[in-house]
């Protein structure tokens, strides 16, 4: 009962484990491989002791391919970790499609189990009475379901761009980086870094994981000792009495059978004895033939490659193959292997031991063998090591064999560097297992001392020896800086002096002749100090200043830019290009006349003034002189010669007029419009006149007369004005919440600030007309009357025709314009419209007449409750403006000046702005 219980309960947990492992491999996004799948899936443990689970699952394989032999054995192995990118790309599919194949039908076990790993489902064979083909034929149905999904993925991802792989950047090599660094001065030196990189295992890198590197190759022409056996195929060509080609295996029994000639013994016949034999074979039965011998496939040979190895185990390799080509195909030795110490042994004897320093360091291959059937090659364990750091040719850890000292060590290392510092070279050492210790030696030796030296230092397990560098600090130089040709470092030479580094063309042209500098290191601490010397006294000899060099001097030579200032003149007036210009020797006025491109037509020649200064000892002086500007273009005695810092003035003809200042325009009702040019202190009515004078439609109450200066006035005085208006609405914005008494009143106070705001933003898009107001009444008063003006360049006169019509604009019923009426007021006009609104400011109504000019109540006679105002008759073109009444509410009562400000602006810039006003 006890044994039945027991049975039970494995055959459950068995069953929970395996659909575990079965559901864990399925998920799309596990990270297990098909290797790994199908480790897990399988129960079997090969009986080979150098094979691993990989090894199982290639003899598993082999098997179900009928047992083919074309690779050696851990070929279906290299195949699967090669795949792995494939198996990356292609997704879950191919996993799945992997784990459907049943590892016990591949291995040819009788099916026993209840978990089939293609569905990762109990297999109730029993219950349900499935026979093995059925299941067979489920599972293939699964597989090709599986395919098609395959097929998906990799359609998927052949639309994937492929990324672009970065290099990465190859670090420069010890040689590159001491080639390569610049040098490093006295004062530029910091200590040397203490330590050394990690090192490395000299040769292991040879063995590429993944690749064979080494893998004997079967294409290669076949050498007349290779010794024919077993599994060669051979292709024989006879021709003559006798034609025909064969194509004979060597079989088990050593032998080949020629058609019509019979068995011929060839195992253990060498390949360049081979045609002899079989052409006295086929003699005895042809003659007058001939014979020609190829080898077609090579036979495997098994051997066995044990020991400190990454894959021991049993290889069947080409008989080609040889002890690198079998280490190869077992990934090489491991770190804990011996590189100089493999052995063969064959028939148990040893026959050979091949130390693979040979090949790497000399390229010699003599002992590396052709193998035989059943060799075995044995890679022990790791023999004693040391290792060199530092200042050598190829720094890592070595193993030794024999005997060794310091030179082995230095030989295997490539020997040190130039910049190996041998006056001290550290060996660290481990003494009976018990401490670590240091010794130092100096190497620097000359003869037959030096060879003793390093001959004698013999060499124990784990020494390491590190070879330090020199100092990198450059000797024996000056160097030259500065306003040079070619700065840089010079050698240094007894007696050298500043002139030597200066000779020639050495000085750059412009160099400063007064000082240049020497920064030398006094010793002891070698701190820096200056010492000045004079560039001219040095170039001539002068032995005060032809300084004597030393050791890491740096001498430094200035540019005139550097150590002088500028000389500049300027030219100002009537010149193409006035401004400053470069002084130079022996400058003129005519030399600086021709930088300014020349003068102007309006400049007078007759006279121009030079403003000298003259410095004395103690103070400045300024005078003037004055040059005809006429002769000295000329060249004669008036073309002066200038001084640094001379001002030139060009002055301008007496009464010349720019184009801009010669022209004005007249517009609308005249004879004959258009730009006409002014004399000085031509007045208005004077070209009033040369138009012809008024049309018969010309409106003068309504004339315009603008100007540029007036313009530019009203426009600094209309953009601060909106800056204050602004300010003053943003100030009201942030203070609407407090000041309000609900809701309503916020939301109302935000909307009308929003208004004037806009109205701002408005204006400030509009320029400002540069309106002068003036009253004209016919030609003939204009004439020697107060407007009347003297007319400037760039005025402007617009004469309307009568636009027939009152504007009525502002809080009112109906924002319209009236046909004028003769004799009717402002608040006849005023009902036209339907009145003011009830939020509209009585007291604040204004007119704009046509000219220009504004009434309003403020300005009209006033009697008790009577103002003239509303009784004014109006002209045609006249506007009336109602503003609002803001003092209804007491948050809103400072927005009464606001939209003042706003409406004066507006008029001064020719705009009436309805909207809030």
């Amino acid at each position: 009962m006890k044994r039945i219980l027991f049975l039970v309960v494995t055959l459950t947990l068995l069953s929970i484990a395996t659909a575990f492992s079965a559901t864990t491999s399925e998920d799309p996004s596990s990270n297990t491989t098909p290797t790994a799948a199908k480790e897990e899936g399988s129960s079997e443990v090969s009986s080979d002791y150098f094979s691993t689970p990989d090894d199982a699952d290639g003899d598993s394989l082999r098997q179900d391919k009928g047992g083919d032999q074309s690779g050696y054995r851990r070929k279906s192995t290299v195949r699967e970790s090669d795949s792995d990118d494939e198996a990356v790309e292609a997704g879950p599919a191919k996993g799945s499609q992997e784990q459907a194949e049943d590892p016990r039908e591949v291995s040819g076990k009788e099916e026993r189990e209840f978990f089939d790993p293609s569905t990762g489902k109990e297999e109730k064979q029993v219950q349900d009475g499935k026979s093995r083909r059925e299941r067979q034929s489920i599972r293939d149905d699964k597989r090709d379901k599986a395919q098609g999904k395959d097929k998906k993925e990799k359609k998927k991802t052949a639309k994937v761009p492929a990324r672009k792989t970065v290099q990465p950047v190859a670090e420069p090599s010890a040689l590159e980086q001491a080639m390569g660094e610049n040098p490093v001065i006295i004062d530029k030196s910091r200590p040397q870094p203490y330590g050394w990189d990690q090192l490395t295992q000299f040769g292991y890198n040879f063995f590429k994981r993944g690749k064979d590197t080494f893998a004997a190759q079967t294409d290669v022409p076949v050498g007349p000792d290779y010794l024919v056996g077993p599994g060669d195929r051979l292709i024989v060509t006879l021709w003559g009495s006798i034609n025909g080609t064969h194509k004979l295996e060597v079989n088990r029994s050593g032998e080949i059978v020629l058609p019509k000639v019979g068995a011929v013994k060839v195992a253990g016949v060498s390949y360049g004895e081979l045609p002899a034999l079989l052409k006295g074979s086929v003699a005895r039965i042809y003659k007058d033939f001939q014979l020609n011998v190829n080898l077609d496939k090579l036979r495997l040979i098994k051997v066995y490659v044990v020991g400190e190895v990454a894959s021991p185990g049993d290889y069947n390799v080409s008989s080609l193959s040889t002890v690198i080509s079998a280490l190869s195909a077992a990934k090489g030795p491991t770190k804990n292997g011996s590189l100089r110490n493999i052995q063969i042994n064959r028939n148990g004897k040893v026959v050979e031991t091949v130390d693979l320093y040979d090949f790497f360091l000399k390229g010699d291959k003599g002992k590396d063998i052709r193998l035989q059937p059943g060799d075995t090659i044995l890679v022990p364990v790791i023999g004693r090591v040391a290792g060199i750091v530092g200042n050598v040719r190829r720094p890592g850890i070595y193993e030794l064999k024999g005997e060794s000292t310091l030179k082995d060590l230095f030989a295997l290392g490539g020997g040190a560097n130039p910049t190996g510092y041998l006056q001290r070279v550290q060996l660290y050492r481990v003494e009976a297992h018990d401490k670590k210790v240091v010794k130092d030696f100096n190497l620097d030796l000359s003869g037959p001392a030096a060879e003793q030296q390093i001959s004698g230092i013999k060499m124990q397990d784990l020494d390491l020896v590190n070879v330090l560098p020199i100092d990198s600090v450059l000797r024996g130089y000056v160097r030259l800086e500065g306003h040079v040709l070619r700065p840089g470092d010079y050698a240094l030479k007894p007696g050298m002096r500043v002139s030597s580094l200066l000779q020639g063309d050495n000085l750059l042209p412009q160099y400063h002749a007064g000082a240049a500098q020497i920064i030398r290191l006094y010793p002891p601490d070698m701190h820096p100090e200056i010492v000045y010397f004079d560039v001219a006294g040095a170039l001539k000899g002068d032995p005060g200043q032809d300084v004597e060099l030393k050791e890491f001097d740096r001498v430094k030579i200035f540019s005139r830019e550097q150590m002088e200032e500028v000389p500049v003149v300027k030219i100002s007036g009537e010149v193409q290009k006035p401004g400053q210009v470069r002084y130079l020797e022996n400058m003129t006025v005519r030399d600086l006349l021709m930088q300014a491109g020349n003068v102007k037509l309006s400049a007078y020649l007759g006279n121009a003034e030079i403003t000298r200064v003259k410095r004395d000892s103690g103070s400045v002086t300024s005078y003037s002189i004055s040059v005809n500007l006429d002769q000295a273009l000329k060249g004669g005695k008036e073309n002066v010669k200038l001084e640094p810092f001379d001002e030139l003035t060009v002055r301008r003809i007496p009464n010349w007029a720019e184009a801009t200042e010669r022209y004005v325009t007249l517009k609308g009702e005249v004879m004959f419009p258009g730009t006409y040019p002014i004399y000085k202190g031509e007045r208005l009515s004077s070209v009033i006149a040369r138009a012809g004078g008024f049309t018969d439609l010309a409106y003068l109450k309504g004339a315009r007369f603008t100007r540029e200066s007036a313009r530019k006035l009203q426009q600094q005085r209309m953009d601060e004005a909106l800056d204050k208006a602004q300010d003053q609405i943003i100030k009201l914005q942030s203070n609407v919440s407090q000041t309000a008494s609900s809701a309503e009143e916020v939301a109302s106070s935000k909307t009308t600030l929003d208004n004037l705001m806009r109205s701002i933003e408005i204006l400030k898009t509009k320029k400002a007309e540069g309106r002068v107001l003036m009253e004209i009444t016919s030609l003939r008063d204009l004439k020697g009357s107060m407007y009347d003006l003297e007319l400037q360049g760039g005025d402007q006169l617009t004469v309307p025709s009568d636009p027939g019509g009152i504007n009525v604009i502002g809080d009112v019923y109906n924002q319209s314009t009236v046909v004028t009426q003769r004799g009717r007021d402002i608040d006849w006009y005023l009902q036209q419209v339907g009145g003011p609104t009830g939020d509209a400011d009585m007291d604040s109504i204004y007119v704009v007449k046509v000219d220009g000019s504004v009434i309003s109540q403020a300005n009209s006679s006033k009697f008790m409750f009577y103002n003239s105002f509303w009784g004014k008759t109006l002209d045609s073109g006249d506007t009336i403006i109602v503003p609002r009444q803001y003092e209804k509410t007491a948050y809103l009562r400072n927005m009464k000046d606001i939209a003042t400000i706003i409406g004066n602006i507006a008029v001064m810039a020719g705009v009436l702005v309805a909207a809030g006003l």
